[in-house]
């Protein structure tokens, strides 16, 4: 690091009944091998013990407990209260690397034209065991708004103060994809950097949101795009691709719906693909409007056919 003032990282921490990984997490951000770093976890107002964990690490971090509106709610309140010119959010029941600051803050600082940093994810379990690595890659805008797949790990981002606030901070009707989301708006305002170091810990386990509540991400998914499309900002190149990302949004869509047991909803979703680009040539397509037409008994066949691939085994890649 340079002799020059460090820059404060402030870091948030969104909580709801998470007693079970939270004090793993908490220890995460306080062994960082960074000095100035300030800590807000914000709990929704836990029932299970949470609180008394926070109470526990006295002045060392910043809580607050009281009902929200949900995470992205929460994550927002605790940015609006951090100093910090660097911010980041890792979840209750996920992990930072102990250089994940540090790599984050030279990186920021040797380069004043990227707007944020992320780096190397895995996934592990509830046991802190590990699953897979997440598929992150180097920063491309067009690829990470056209391919409407999320290739930047969330716990490993950290990002200047200036480029959040113009970029807005987390859409707080969303509750699934808030990330996704924010990552396309900042990447309008200034580019993002992969770092290819391990900076932080996903963490699946049965509770989890994005294990329940699959079939949720649909309707946040379309509504994304359709907000993507309405920003005057989008550059003219994917403007033109219109019909093409949203005919791909659609199937991402009906995909969610379809393995969330929703086959009725993921036959919408289909008609809704086919409105963009008739016969479409994406297998996907047609082995997703195969199976839901049979209803539950379609899902029960590509369960045994072809497993979930939007479940994470070990071994066996997501989607």
């Amino acid at each position: 690091m340079s002799r020059t003032p460090l820059p404060l990282v402030s870091i948030v921490t969104p909580s709801l009944n998470q007693a079970q990984f939270i004090r793993q997490t908490i220890e995460s951000v306080l062994s960082q091998d960074y000095p100035n770093i300030e800590y807000w976890v914000m709990d929704g107002g836990s029932q299970d013990g949470t609180v008394e964990i926070l109470k526990s690490y006295g002045e060392k971090i910043h809580w607050v407990s009281e009902a929200d509106s949900g995470q992205s709610q929460a994550v927002n309140k605790g940015w609006a209260r951090a100093r910090g010119e660097i911010l980041g959010w890792v979840n209750a029941d996920d992990l930072l690397t102990p250089s994940a600051v540090r790599n984050a803050v030279e990186a920021l600082l040797a380069d004043e034209t990227i707007g944020a940093v992320y780096g190397d994810t895995t996934y592990i379990d509830e046991n802190g065991e590990f699953i897979q690595r997440y598929p992150a890659r180097p920063f491309d805008y067009e690829a990470l708004a056209g391919e409407t797949e999320n290739f930047i790990p969330q716990p490993s981002v950290f990002m200047r103060r200036d480029v959040l606030e113009k970029a807005g901070f987390l859409n707080e009707s969303l509750h699934y994809i808030m990330d996704y989301d924010l990552w396309l708006r900042m990447g309008l305002v200034a580019p993002m950097k992969y770092l290819p170091v391990e900076m932080a810990s996903l963490r699946l386990h049965s509770t989890a949101k994005t294990i329940k509540g699959m079939h949720k991400f649909a309707d946040e998914f379309v509504t994304l795009y359709e907000n993507l499309f309405s920003n005057v900002s989008l550059p003219d190149v994917l403007h033109k691709r219109r019909s093409e990302i949203m005919h791909t949004t659609y199937i991402h869509s009906a995909s969610f719906c379809f393995w969330g047991r929703e086959t009725g909803a993921a036959l919408q979703f289909l008609g809704r693909a086919w409105k963009e680009q008739p016969f479409p040539r994406r297998r996907t397509f047609w082995l997703l409007l195969g199976f839901s037409v049979l209803g539950k008994l379609g899902w029960r066949l590509a369960e045994r056919l072809h497993g979930n691939p939007l479940q994470l085994r070990k071994g066996v890649l997501s989607r």
